[in-house]
């Protein structure tokens, strides 16, 4: 067919089915445009397809395992993208996009997820300007983007919307890993173009991906600036945002990447500085890079310029750079390292050069590093220093901890107790909805219930070396040697939290930087008064006793409840009728009601309030049958007169 290329309808009669079929048939008004790929072996299937038609475009694009372990097994990303200005939704908003994911057996790799917001291909995924171009670039990558997993499913909504006149656009896939655990992930791309998004003075174009994952728990957030410019200056760096519980617990919040003597944790990839090229002409190459980083134990920042001005090998070559980390525990301190050089080049050569880097350290002891040197032509010249001084401050002469005081006020505090329901045991006992307002306010405990005492101002089991900045001396260790129920032991188990261990144990700073920010350690008891199970003797039985009767279809039994609870003899006459047409069902009312005739009109003198006979008000006496007027007619010719009203006759004062 000269509409798909690839495809032999010979081949195909004879059972042979190609390996790549391109597709490209234009059919007006529709263009289908696509490519279709299996293996050799039949084990997979991918492809994509498109359809551009004047009004919107379609594309869908997606990858097959039909053999080997974990299949069946797909993911189908789809999507429409309308012309601009796309679908108006009100408040300066318009949809130009929208779509989903769709994957049976199949999960999100976090890991490569973030791989592909580094490298810039993750924007592809989302309403790429050519589809089918960039579907042939990600197909390749869907097995790594959405690896096999058994028994998952993969499933979300994507769409494209922009505001002011597409001055902010935003294209965001939000894709749920579902059954348990539960995985949320996020990924899009944020543009912004000011003044006017054809020929914009700002640009910043940032591509995100996140994920909450419930098992963990971990939450992370990674932005990458691509492409991104300001009044003429490029923008480039990646910024991530991190909490994680578990065994492994951390917090991180770092625009540029980290500190070069700091240990990256788990997780977390490889940043790239916050990056501005201000090279004002061609000649001169001059960059900056910066970073800024938090974490639970440290601040850190830095940056540093690179500068290069030559000529035909002629001109000057310099840097400066800046790195600090800062870091509280077991005192304040911090580290500072700058260096810089600069050199005066001849055709490639260093006529004059001097360069220098220092590191202080402190702030009680100060220690200073050093080294400097001068590069002229014939000879260099160096020189290096290693000085120490200030006394390290005086030991704050405070009264030693009292770790049993603060155990007492922390489980003092009612936060310190909680009550826990019944668990699947069976209960005899039966409370009032009153005692049960009580447990929900967590005032009383059920009797079969558990009760969970726990504090978060020390781990227990372990030796406590300090306290906070305060020493303890010697270590001590607490725990909890028992747990009763007024006389009685009460049997459970043991709760764990998360404390930092620098906050309790002598640490040296580099153990400061290398371990865990957070590690799980027993800081209470959940314990219970009875943990058997009630005999069955615990159980009062009774026998439920009860009558089955048939109504036929044209006979109707209905009590209704009276409107007053004190009639009930009527209630069971009419319970007793064997139909609603008997005549217990329509009762004769007590005080019928009667109705009087309508009065009459008559003429009345607004002045006065009283009658006013119809010769001196000027009316034709007689109707149009020839009879007296009807009240209608008296209504028409006192119409527009003053003084003269038409009202009922009880109206009129005698």
């Amino acid at each position: 067919m000269g509409g798909i290329p690839g495809l032999d309808l010979e081949q195909l009669a004879a059972g042979q089915v190609p390996e790549s079929v391109d597709i490209d048939a234009p059919l007006p008004p529709v263009r289908l445009r696509g490519r279709l790929d299996r293996s050799p072996d039949f084990s997979s299937l991918s492809g994509v397809l498109s359809a551009a038609m004047p009004a919107a475009t379609a594309t869908a694009f997606g990858e097959a395992k039909l053999k080997g372990e974990g299949s069946p097994s797909f993911v189908v990303l789809l999507g429409a993208t309308f012309p601009e200005p796309g679908l108006q939704i009100g408040l300066g908003f318009a949809l130009s996009g929208i779509g989903g994911v769709v994957g049976v057996n199949r999960g999100v790799n976090r890991d490569a997820l973030i791989s592909g917001i580094a490298d810039g291909t993750a924007n592809e995924l989302l309403f790429p300007p050519d589809p089918v171009a960039a579907a042939l670039r990600i197909i390749p990558r869907l097995p790594v983007l959405f690896p096999v997993m058994p028994g998952r499913l993969v499933v979300g909504p994507m769409f494209r919307v922009s505001w002011g006149a597409r001055m902010v656009s935003l294209s965001a896939a939000v894709v749920a890993e579902l059954p348990d655990p539960v995985r949320l992930s996020v990924l899009g791309v944020l543009r912004v173009a000011v003044p006017d998004p054809a020929v914009p003075l700002i640009e910043l174009k940032a591509t995100f991906a996140g994920q909450y994952d419930s098992a963990e728990p971990s939450a992370f957030l990674m932005a990458s600036l691509t492409g991104s410019h300001m009044a003429g200056v490029p923008l480039d760096g990646d910024v991530l945002v991190l909490s994680r519980g578990g065994p492994d617990a951390t917090f991180i919040l770092s625009a540029g990447g980290f500190h070069p003597a700091f240990p990256i944790p788990r997780g977390v990839p490889a940043l790239h500085r916050l990056s501005m090229n201000l090279s004002p002409v061609p000649w001169i190459q001059m960059r900056c890079e910066a970073y800024f980083a938090i974490t639970s134990n440290t601040v850190q920042f830095g940056a540093q310029l690179f500068l290069v001005a030559e000529i035909a090998g002629c001109g000057l070559r310099g840097q400066f750079g800046l790195d600090v980390l800062i870091y509280f525990e077991p005192a304040m301190a911090f580290t500072a390292s700058m260096r810089g050089s600069l050199a005066v080049r001849v055709f490639g050569e260093t006529l004059l050069g001097i360069a220098f880097s220092l590191t202080l350290e402190g702030p009680t002891p100060w220690h200073a590093v050093g080294r400097g040197s001068i590069d002229l032509f014939l000879f260099e010249a160096s020189f290096d220093f290693d000085e120490t001084w200030g006394s390290r401050p005086p030991p704050v002469l405070a009264p030693p901890p009292d770790l049993a005081e603060e155990l007492k006020k922390a489980f003092r505090q009612q936060s310190a107790w909680t009550v826990l329901p019944p668990g699947s045991d069976r209960s005899p006992v039966l409370l009032s909805p009153y005692a049960n307002r009580l447990l929900a306010d967590g005032g009383r405990v059920h009797p079969h219930g558990r009760l969970v005492a726990r504090q978060r101002v020390l781990p227990f089991g372990v030796d406590i070396q300090r306290f906070g900045r305060a020493p303890v001396e010697p270590p001590q260790r607490w725990d909890i040697a028992a747990a009763k129920l007024g006389e009685e032991n009460a049997g459970g188990e043991v709760t764990v939290d998360s404390f930092a261990p620098g906050f309790f144990m002598a640490m040296s700073e580099d153990q400061q930087l290398g371990s865990p920010a957070f590690e799980d350690y027993r800081s209470g008891v959940e314990f219970v008064s009875d943990t058997g199970v009630p005999d069955d003797a615990a159980f009062i039985t009774a026998t439920l006793v009860w009558e089955t009767k048939v109504v036929e279809e044209k006979r109707v039994k209905l009590i209704r409840r009276a409107r007053r609870i004190v009639d009930l003899t009527d209630v069971e006459v009419v319970a007793a009728a064997d139909s609603v047409r008997n005549s217990h069902w329509w009762p004769a009312m007590e005080k019928p009601m009667s109705v009087t005739e309508r009065p009459g009109l008559a003429v009345m003198s607004t002045w006065s309030m009283t009658q006013v006979m119809p010769k001196e008000a000027e009316l034709d006496p007689t109707g149009a049958a020839g009879g007296e007027p009807a009240d209608a007619e008296i209504r028409l010719q006192l119409a527009g007169r003053t003084g003269v009203k038409a009202v009922e006759a009880w109206e009129v004062q005698g």
